[in-house]
């Protein structure tokens, strides 16, 4: 281990709570994934001509796939309104964007660990409440007291275990009668045009993991969650699972 790389690591778990780190290039850290830069992401998005919620659309996604997330989402819930909300990972804040239209919250909660998108985030979206974020908690925010909790796009990128974590870390926050949403890639995803994808670009869809539905429905029940429905959403190579829950 060389003297760098242990400086880097004494730094970054002091840096952690504050929600940023160290980085060379990438992070080995399981806690903090790698995020498309802000900077370039912008500078594409305008050289398009595109916002940069509708950039990153077409880049990963399909055009149109936000809006359609969030619609669905809203549908599902049966949320017209909100006091509190609570986003892990909003990245671009092209899913804030539209909830906070639509919801008008009080108070908008987000948990980000890439410095440059909070920046950006900050610029684009000054009415955000920013939490120390270590990659893995809600640590900053009170048990039931929000009534949509969500992350999109996220999930299934991080180690299993984190997202476990995240997920009880979203039941004990949701208030009753509140919202909890995300997307994952359920076996459910795994229709015959998918799996081919996977089979003939492995190295590419091991970015991936998969969840078993029935077994998340079941972890999120022991928690007072009941599913109230689900739709699909695209993904590169494939597709992701809107899951929505309502604490009982």
């Amino acid at each position: 281990m060389s003297v760098r790389h242990t400086i880097n690591t004494a730094v970054n778990k002091t840096l952690r709570p504050t929600g940023f780190q160290l980085v060379r290039g990438h992070s080995a850290d399981p806690a903090i994934s790698a995020f498309l830069p802000a900077k370039r992401i912008v500078k594409q998005a305008d050289r398009a001509g595109q916002s940069v919620g509708d950039f990153l659309d077409s880049y990963s996604a399909e055009p149109g796939a936000t809006a359609e997330t969030v619609e669905a989402m809203l549908e599902l819930s049966g949320l017209t309104t909100a006091e509190r909300v609570c986003e892990i990972g909003p990245g671009s804040g092209r899913y804030s964007t539209r909830i906070l239209s639509a919801l008008r919250p009080g108070s908008y909660e987000v948990y980000e660990t890439a410095p440059d998108w909070i920046a950006y985030l900050r610029r684009e979206l000054p009415g955000l409440v920013f939490q120390p974020a270590d990659g893995k908690t809600l640590g900053s925010t009170h048990s039931a007291s929000v009534d949509l909790v969500h992350t999109h796009k996220l999930l299934s990128y991080i180690p299993f275990a984190t997202a476990l974590g995240y997920l009880d870390e979203m039941a004990r926050v949701v208030r009753s009668g509140g919202t909890v949403a995300f997307d994952m890639v359920t076996d459910d995803c795994l229709d015959d045009s998918t799996t081919k994808v996977w089979l003939t670009e492995p190295d590419r869809m091991t970015i991936y993991s998969v969840a078993p539905r029935a077994w998340l429905s079941g972890f999120l029940a022991q928690r007072d969650l009941a599913l109230v429905g689900s739709r699909f959403v695209p993904l590169s190579g494939g597709r992701t699972e809107l899951l929505v829950f309502r604490r009982n």
